[in-house]
């Protein structure tokens, strides 16, 4: 089971603005509570006890907001970058004690995932990353034509398709091998972001897994989305 954790706490929060002008976005309310704050109490609800997280823009703002974690009941060490290194960049600012599988949580999702079943998809496949993911469905109110390109004769259609997909969540379990793999092979403030971890990984043969999670899941990351979470949680007890 994951008893440590990386949340990435360290974005500009561009879509937010001007909220995040003066407050970095983990530490925007949702509820009573601040983002991050919810996300560490759902995580320490499931056995983590160490958390490393990711500052940068108005860090700190959320030291000193969360302190060394005792008021929680937790232990927090800052992975602290001069410059910002992107999604995955975090990663090579890890320090070299950690010696066990981490849990990776963006600083800007809400979710009830199950971390019990991440964690077996990682060490039941044997993979040396795993992603969230949630299924998505979007209607198509048109017909959808299919083709052959070269010949341009219609091979087929459906009539106002469901479309399904699935969204990464920026949730992800990976194992230790796999940071002390990343640190030896990178500098420790390269840019790097999920996408280009993943290419990198795959293109030196390592394992990539998906696990589909079928609850709650809520994106924070614009104001529309913020506005619409924040009003699902107003009125909770502190």
């Amino acid at each position: 089971m994951f008893e440590d954790a990386l949340i990435l706490a360290g974005g500009l929060g561009t879509r937010l603005r001007p909220l995040t002008y003066a407050v970095p976005k983990p530490l925007l309310p949702v509820g009573e509570k601040p983002i991050i704050e919810r996300i560490i109490e759902n995580l320490k609800g499931q056995g983590v006890k160490n958390f490393f997280i990711s500052i940068n823009y108005k860090g700190e703002m959320i030291k000193n907001y969360l302190k060394s974690g005792r008021s929680l009941g937790i232990d927090i060490y800052y992975v602290e970058e001069e410059t910002f290194t992107g999604t995955a960049g975090s990663l090579l600012h890890l320090p070299n004690a950690i010696g066990r599988d981490l849990l990776i949580h963006n600083g800007d999702v809400l979710s009830n995932i199950d971390l019990s079943k991440l964690y077996s998809v990682l060490e039941e496949g044997n993979f040396d990353l795993v992603i969230t993911t949630v299924r998505r469905e979007t209607y198509i109110d048109f017909g959808v034509l299919e083709f052959d390109e070269s010949s341009r004769e219609l091979t087929g259609w459906k009539e106002k398709p469901t479309i399904c997909f699935h969204l990464n969540t920026g949730i992800y379990g990976t194992k230790k091998e796999t940071i002390d793999f990343l640190k030896k092979e990178k500098e420790k403030n390269t840019e790097l972001s999920m996408p280009n971890l993943w290419d990198f990984l795959m293109s030196k043969g390592k394992r990539i897994g998906v696990y589909e999670h079928d609850g709650e899941w809520l994106d924070i990351g614009r104001m529309d989305e913020y506005l619409k979470v924040n009003d699902q949680y107003s009125g909770d007890a502190k």
